[in-house]
C-alpha cells in the first residue's frame, strides 16, 4: 500500500467514524417527570419539577468492574472511574436551574413495576445545601413506579452506596438527613412513528 492510500484509508475511516458518532441518537432512551417537595415554602415554591434523563443503563458488568477496580486500585481509583461514567442527567426545573449528572443507573424489577436508581457524586446543587457538613460521597434517587410508570420517589443528597456484584446492582446503604420526596413520578411514553 503506498504512501496516499494509506492517508485516503484513514480520511474514509476518520469519515466513518464522524458518521456513526453524528448518526447514534442524541436523546436520553428513558425520561421521568417528577414534583419535588422542597421544603422551603412559602419562602420558595413548595414543589419544583424534575426531569430525569436516562440515556443509559449500568450493566451488571460495570457494577463488577467498579467493584474490580476499588478492589486492585483503591478509593480514589473508583471515584475516577465512577464520575467518568455519563448515563444521563437530572435538570431541576427551577428558577436556579440544575444539571446533576448521572453516574450510576440501575432498574430492578418488582412485584408491581419496577425501582429505579441513580447514584452522583454529592455536590452543591441548592444554594442552601452545604457539602462540608455531609460525610457521605454520594447522592441517590430512588423511583418506585407500578407498571404504568406511576410512582413515587426519594432524593438522599449525603447518602453511602454499596457495589453488589454478585447481583451486578448498587444500592443505598445508609444516608443523613432526611430525603426530598417526590410525591409524583410519570414515566414519559415516547410515541412511535410507525403508528397510525
Amino acid at each position: 500500500m503506498t504512501k496516499s492510500q494509506s492517508r485516503i484509508l484513514i480520511a474514509f475511516a476518520s469519515i466513518a467514524i464522524v458518521i456513526a458518532a453524528g448518526a447514534s441518537p442524541l436523546g436520553a432512551t428513558d425520561i421521568f417527570k417528577a414534583r419535588m417537595l422542597t421544603g422551603k415554602a412559602p419562602v420558595e415554591p413548595a414543589l419544583i419539577n424534575i426531569q430525569i434523563e436516562v440515556k443509559d443503563w449500568t450493566t451488571p458488568e460495570e457494577v463488577r468492574q467498579l467493584q474490580e477496580t476499588m478492589n486492585q486500585a483503591g478509593v480514589d481509583a473508583f471515584l475516577a472511574a465512577f464520575t467518568k461514567s455519563d448515563k444521563g442527567v437530572v435538570r431541576f426545573m427551577s428558577t436556579r436551574g440544575f444539571n446533576l449528572p448521572i453516574h450510576a443507573a440501575i432498574t430492578v424489577p418488582t412485584e408491581k413495576g419496577r425501582k429505579v436508581l441513580l447514584f452522583f457524586n454529592r455536590q452543591n446543587w441548592n444554594s442552601e445545601y452545604h457539602k462540608g457538613m455531609s460525610r457521605n460521597l454520594f447522592m441517590a434517587i430512588e423511583l418506585k413506579l407500578n407498571e404504568k410508570g406511576k410512582g413515587e420517589g426519594r432524593f438522599y443528597e449525603d447518602a453511602q452506596i454499596r457495589l453488589e456484584p454478585a447481583d451486578g446492582t448498587i444500592a443505598v446503604e445508609a444516608y443523613d438527613g432526611s430525603p426530598k420526596i417526590f410525591p409524583q413520578v410519570q414515566q414519559v411514553v415516547k410515541k412511535d412513528t410507525d403508528k397510525k
